[in-house]
């Protein structure tokens, strides 16, 4: 995790668990450029529909993460 995605989940109220489940079991994820991915979660709550979106960078040693948030832009990320 970098230094500004710790600062942002915690903003954010994002637990370090639901990142990595974001990862592990997304419905789809885009390639953004050559080593920066971006994973998509949807989710519903109140009967609305979100979309979970965890940033990160990935080379063949590790896995960093850059940022997640959580938005409503459907067809935005879709």
């Amino acid at each position: 995790f970098s230094e500004h995605a710790l600062l942002q989940m915690k903003e954010r109220k994002i637990e370090k668990q639901k990142v990595l489940d974001c990862l592990l079991q997304a419905d789809k994820i885009v390639e953004e450029s050559p080593d920066r991915y971006r994973a998509i979660k949807s989710f519903q709550r109140n009967k609305k529909k979100y979309l979970f979106i965890v940033v990160y960078d990935r080379d063949e040693r590790q896995i960093e993460i850059v940022t997640s948030f959580i938005t409503s832009k459907l067809k935005k990320y879709l």
